[in-house]
C-alpha cells in the first residue's frame, strides 16, 4: 500500500517502482488526494509490463500484477527483445544517411528506447524473484553466474539505447550531404555492423570472434576522428559512437568471463 498524501510525483513513482520491482501481487495506492493524481499514477501503471488497474475511485487505486516467470519472461528471452529494439534503433538511424531525420522520425526512436526501457525494469524484477527464489532458477535453466552476466547485459543494452536516443537528437539537425557526415556514415555503419556481429557471437558463445572484436581499436580510430572537426554537432555525434561503442566492449568482456 502506498500513501499518496503530501508526496511529490517523483516520491510516488520511486516507492510504486520498488513495490513493482519486488513482485507485489497487488499494489494499493489510497489518500484524498488519488483524485487529483490519478492520471500520473496511470501512466506509471502503462509504462510498466504485467499491470493492470482492477478497481478506482476518488481516494483508491488498485493495480494488479499479472506477471508471471516463465522461459518467456526470463532474463535471457528479455534481453533478446532489447536486443532487437537496440537493433531497430540503429536501422531507424541508418535511414539518417539516405532521407535525413525529422521531429517523426525521433518520436519513432523515443518509443523503442520506451520499450527497451519497460523491458530493462522487468529484467530487474525478474532477476530480484530469480534471486529470492533460487529453485526457480532451474525451471528457466540458468545460475547464479548468468544472473549477473545477464544483469551486465541489460545495463549495457539500457545504455546503448541512450545512446542510439542521444544520436537521434543531433541527426534532427545535421545536413546528411555534408562532407563530414559522410565521414560519420561510415563510423556509424561499421559500429551498426560490430553490434550486430559482436551480439551474434555472444549469442553462439563464438570466444575467437568476440576476441577479434576486442583486438580492433575502433576507440582508437573514434578518437581520431573527433579531433578532425570543430562542429559541435559532430562532436556531440561521434562522442555519442564512442559511448555506444564502450557499451559493446563492455558486454564483449562480460561474455569472456
Amino acid at each position: 500500500t502506498i500513501k499518496v498524501d503530501g508526496k511529490d510525483e517523483e516520491s510516488i513513482h520511486l516507492d510504486f517502482l520498488l513495490a513493482y520491482v519486488r513482485d507485489a501481487s497487488s499494489i494499493i495506492l489510497e489518500g484524498r488526494e488519488v483524485s487529483r493524481k490519478s492520471g500520473k499514477i496511470l501512466e506509471m501503471v502503462k509504462s510498466l509490463i504485467g499491470l493492470d488497474v482492477i478497481e478506482q475511485s476518488t481516494q483508491t487505486i488498485v493495480v494488479k500484477n499479472f506477471f508471471t516467470l516463465d522461459r518467456e519472461t526470463s532474463p535471457p528471452m528479455l534481453l533478446k527483445k532489447m536486443d532487437i529494439v537496440n537493433r531497430a534503433s540503429f536501422g531507424l538511424l541508418h535511414s539518417f544517411f539516405q532521407k535525413g531525420f525529422v521531429s517523426e522520425d525521433l518520436s519513432e526512436l523515443q518509443k523503442l528506447y520506451d520499450q527497451n526501457a519497460r523491458l530493462y525494469i522487468l529484467i530487474r524484477k525478474t532477476q530480484l524473484k530469480l534471486l529470492e527464489n533460487p529453485a526457480l532458477m532451474r525451471s528457466i535453466q540458468t545460475d547464479y553466474l548468468q544472473l549477473f552476466k545477464d544483469k551486465s547485459y541489460a545495463h549495457s543494452f539500457m545504455e546503448i539505447s541512450s545512446g542510439l536516443i542521444s544520436l537521434g537528437k543531433v541527426f534532427l539537425f545535421l545536413d546528411k550531404d555534408n562532407k563530414e557526415v559522410k565521414e560519420l556514415q561510415r563510423y556509424f555503419s561499421l559500429l551498426y555492423t560490430e553490434y550486430q556481429n559482436l551480439l551474434n557471437a555472444i549469442y553462439n558463445y563464438a570466444r575467437d570472434d568476440i576476441y577479434t572484436f576486442l583486438k580492433k581499436k575502433q576507440s582508437v580510430e573514434i578518437d581520431k576522428f573527433i579531433k578532425t572537426t570543430h562542429d559541435p554537432l559532430l562532436i556531440q555525434a561521434i562522442t555519442a559512437l564512442g559511448y555506444i561503442l564502450n557499451q559493446q566492449i563492455t558486454m564483449a568482456q562480460e561474455a569472456l568471463t
